[in-house]
Parts: structure tokens; C-alpha cells; sequence
């Protein structure tokens, strides 16, 4: 917790990209994570934090950004995309949620305020 925040979060997975059996097993475990971080925010307005992004230009990861959606998380901040990637990042309001890239090169490696 932060202040009234939730802050949830794991380091999520790219499966589709790879699917070999290991990467199932993490990717399923990463998922399951998330939704026990997620059901600790017991009613507070939520932050989530993932290392992959549940969604750049040409992908989304059903699973993960269902479960953003269910529990209502309001921001979702994102890294893995550097360099070149950056022109493939989505931020902005997607299924209620706000995402926003948070690589250090993208951001020039000056840190961004999330809240208040």
C-alpha cells in the first residue's frame, strides 16, 4: 500500500512469443501472481506494475489484461520496451484501464511521477 493506492504488480511473461512448455509453466505462474497481488488491494484504487507489457502495436495478452480489467485497476505502468520497441508502445486508456510505458531509456531515465 501507498497512501489509499494498492500497488499490485508482477513481472508478467511473453508465452506467445515462445511457446515452449517452460514458458507455459512461468507464464501461468506470472498470471497467478498477479491476481493474488491483485486480491490483496481488498477495495483500494490500484497501481499495477509489470516488467512486459501486457500490450504494444500487434499484441495483447488476453489473460493478464482480463485480469487488469476484472479487478478494476485504474494504472498500469510497464517496461521491457527499449530503444527502437518504444515506437510499438501503447499507453492510454485501453478496457478502462491507463497504461503507461516506464522503460529508463524511454523516459530518458528521469523517473516519472505516478501519484501523489
Amino acid at each position: 500500500a501507498y497512501g489509499d493506492w494498492a500497488l499490485c504488480g508482477t513481472r508478467g511473461w511473453f508465452f506467445e512469443e515462445d511457446q515452449k512448455p517452460h514458458n507455459a509453466k512461468v507464464f501461468n505462474r506470472e498470471v497467478i501472481r498477479l491476481e493474488a497481488s491483485l486480491k490483496l488491494a481488498e477495495g483500494r484504487p490500484i497501481l499495477a506494475f509489470l516488467h512486459y507489457t501486457p500490450l504494444y502495436q500487434g499484441y495483447r495478452c488476453g489473460e493478464i489484461l482480463r485480469k487488469l480489467e476484472a479487478y478494476r485497476v485504474e494504472r498500469c505502468f510497464y517496461g521491457h520496451l527499449h530503444g527502437p520497441s518504444h515506437r510499438r508502445a501503447l499507453e492510454g486508456a485501453f478496457g478502462g484501464v491507463d497504461y503507461s510505458l516506464v522503460s529508463a531509456d524511454y523516459l530518458q531515465f528521469v523517473p516519472k511521477k505516478i501519484c501523489d
